[in-house]
């Protein structure tokens, strides 16, 4: 098993990620994890041929603080044992701990995690909702705090500081750095003017709403419409300024500019399922249940 993919092979594997995501209804691979593969940086890559087609492939990559994983087979390939062999030979080259990315809860995978002993360990919720422009009401800020974007160049370590504050216990989103806000805002899909910044009125950070729109929606489910959809990236209050509504005022004003301003119809988030106080602040606002991406987890004590 080699560590990284080669040029010619991470071609195959985002057509092989597209049928797979047809098929399913469910991207394979998240924009949060596959980076690392495109660019390299992966330490496992198993790539499984048909012929001279790409009929699976697995990956590792640093995660956060964790080492995580994500695999897909071609769905013409299917129920001939591709998945578990490329599970298999995951877990012989990397020993302890290992987390297994199963985006949509695919069955298939409940039933390679059995075989192999992994326990179901994290559920991160895809919710979503309409939106509609001119539809949705003006945040109600308290008093003294105003809304603005976030200026490239400027904002960097006031977010920093925020969002690890609030994050501290996230095993991604935790513990960013100027190398990784940098990062995002050399993306294609980064827009200042959707990254909302709640002030007081000296100009200090207290929350933000981070948004982004996909061209191309990656979870569209089965027989479901690929159309732009807009995405609550990252939301985050300072924890020194929880307790004033600043939560739900965020969110509104982030849906608003979705609707109104970027144009998008559906808005999803991403939600920790045990998080239950930011499940029900979504839920107030009208999200829904849309899908359940699960992380399969290996003990590090096993072999």
């Amino acid at each position: 098993m080699a560590t990284t993919f080669t040029a010619a092979e991470i071609a195959e594997l985002e057509v092989l990620a597209a049928r797979a995501r047809e098929a399913d209804g469910a991207a394979p691979f998240s924009d949060d994890l596959f980076p690392a593969a495109r660019d390299g940086s992966s330490t496992a890559a198993l790539a499984v041929r048909a012929g001279d087609r790409l009929a699976g492939a697995a990956y590792a990559a640093v995660q956060g603080d964790r080492l995580a994983a994500e695999l897909v087979v071609d769905p013409d390939h299917r129920g001939r044992g591709l998945g578990g062999a490329l599970l298999n030979d995951l877990l012989d080259f990397i020993p302890g701990e290992l987390w297994i990315w199963s985006h949509g809860d695919h069955p298939a995978a409940v039933a390679l995690a059995r075989r192999h002993g992994l326990v179901r360990a994290r559920e991160l919720l895809q919710l979503r909702r309409r939106v509609d422009p001119g539809s949705l009401p003006e945040p109600e800020w308290p008093d003294g705090v105003r809304l603005r974007p976030f200026e490239p160049g400027g904002d960097e370590a006031a977010w920093l500081e925020v969002n690890n504050a609030a994050f501290s216990w996230h095993p991604e989103q935790g513990g960013q750095t100027l190398d990784d806000i940098r990062s995002a805002e050399a993306a294609a899909d980064f827009d200042p003017a959707g990254f909302l910044l709640a002030v007081d009125e000296d100009d200090r950070l207290l929350g933000y709403h981070w948004t982004k729109v996909h061209e191309h929606d990656p979870n569209p489910g089965p027989g479901g419409v690929d159309e732009a959809i807009g995405e609550v990236y990252v939301l985050g209050v300072a924890p020194a300024a929880h307790g004033r509504g600043l939560g739900g005022a965020l969110t509104t004003a982030g849906l608003r500019y979705l609707a109104d301003v970027a144009g998008v119809r559906t808005v999803t988030l991403y939600v920790e399922g045990d998080n239950t106080a930011a499940v029900h602040l979504y839920e107030r606002e009208g999200f829904t249940r849309h899908a359940v991406d699960v992380a399969y987890r290996r003990d590090p004590a096993q072999p």
